[in-house]
């Protein structure tokens, strides 16, 4: 039974450490998504330029695309086992309340990588450079 208390701890307490990771201001560096047609667009060609902010429980982001604003969204997040899950609350692309985007995600020093897959294609990849 110890050992079994002992185990969920260090889980919970592994959880809360990467989750801490995230907590900040980042910055987006480059990156791509699938637009409807299938075809990669590189943020750099839309002169993409995004903020997304992290607290211990929830997300928020801007972009822009060159001096436009380009979409905004905030919600709640799960990060466990290499996937960073966000969860929509508001959001200015017209997706439902709830709607979930799920990345397999990395850290390392200052940087920040997400990847999306959708039926075995990539169809999003952010690279972010932590600002605070």
């Amino acid at each position: 039974m110890k050992r079994l208390i002992a185990a969920v701890v260090l889980t919970l307490m592994s959880s809360v450490s990467a989750a801490n990771e995230l907590i900040g201001v980042w910055k987006l560096v480059s990156g791509n998504y699938a637009d409807g047609s299938g075809t990669l667009v590189d943020y750099k060609d839309l002169d993409m330029q995004a903020l997304k902010v992290i607290s211990t429980s929830h997300f928020s982001f801007t972009s822009m695309k060159g001096a436009d604003f380009w979409a905004s969204g905030t919600g709640t997040y799960e990060l466990a086992d290499g996937k960073y899950t966000e969860t929509l609350h508001y959001n200015s692309f017209g997706q439902a309340a709830g709607a979930k985007f799920a990345f397999n995600t990395r850290i390392e020093d200052t940087h920040w990588y997400n990847e999306r897959w959708k039926d075995g294609k990539r169809v999003e990849y952010e690279v972010w450079q932590r600002v605070e």
